[in-house]
């Protein structure tokens, strides 16, 4: 299944208490995933720099091991650690092709109009 596409989808969920990173080819089936919380590290917060580089480091062994040369980036979510998971994907993964961030943050609408009394 990898042998053919060399071109795969890297989505990144970004949640206020975990980063998820999934691995898709072009169809969307799900090659691989991890996500920030799985490295067990103890006594630490589960979001931090160095636990973002470990999960970055997985993707990359697993890119790497199949012979993957270009990458989509999907973003979706808001987190204080959204720069730092680029920084280190540019520093990891030369070969990105597009960055698609997709935030939807509600405005709850147009404000209705004001009631006249008389």
């Amino acid at each position: 299944m990898l042998k053919n596409g060399r071109i795969l989808v890297l989505h990144i969920l970004f949640t206020t208490n975990n980063v998820i990173y999934t691995v898709t080819d072009l169809k969307g089936d799900t090659l691989f995933w991890v996500s920030v919380g799985s490295n067990k590290i103890k006594n630490t917060k589960k979001v931090t720099t160095t636990s973002i580089f470990l999960s970055i480091k997985n993707i990359k062994f697993f890119l790497n091991k199949h012979n993957i040369s270009y990458l989509f980036l999907k973003l979706k979510g808001f987190n204080k650690h959204k720069k730092t998971v680029l920084r280190h994907l540019k520093q990891f993964y030369s070969y990105i092709i597009f960055i698609y961030e997709n935030n939807n943050l509600a405005h709850n609408g147009c404000k209705n109009r004001k009631i006249r009394r008389l």
